[in-house]
């Protein structure tokens, strides 16, 4: 059989298909994995409590504003109190603050219902 000069033998390509294929397998699944759980975490996040967020709103509240104080604690203060106990401390509270509503001018807060104030939100905080 006579020799060809012209014809090259067979090369061997390199064939890297099997190995992007299963990279490509673990970056998907490790992915996944990962939307999973950050999914997970973000659905059973605490979501803060409301008494909480409206005991921290009485406790910001500015003292030397009688009837903003009077109109927040008569609306917010109600959704705070979970026995009897505290209930009577919040309708005595209230009836005390009704002289500071309903008037266009108020004289400021006394120092006895400060400490009632202070005495209701410390009280509920338990």
């Amino acid at each position: 059989m006579p020799k060809f000069h012209d014809i090259k033998p067979l090369v061997e390509i390199p064939d890297y298909s099997f190995y992007l294929y299963v990279l490509f397998i673990l970056v998907a699944t490790t992915l996944a994995a990962v939307l999973v759980y950050l999914l997970i975490r973000l659905l059973s996040r605490k979501k803060e409590n409301s008494r909480a967020q409206i005991l921290r709103r009485l406790r910001g509240l500015d003292m030397s504003d009688a009837k903003k104080v009077a109109y927040e604690i008569t609306k917010y203060g109600r959704y705070i109190v979970t026995d009897e106990s505290r209930a009577r401390i919040y309708e005595d509270l209230v009836r005390k603050l009704t002289r500071y509503k309903y008037k266009k001018e108020v004289p400021p807060l006394d120092e006895d219902i400060k400490k009632e104030i202070r005495l209701f939100l410390r009280v509920n905080d338990e």
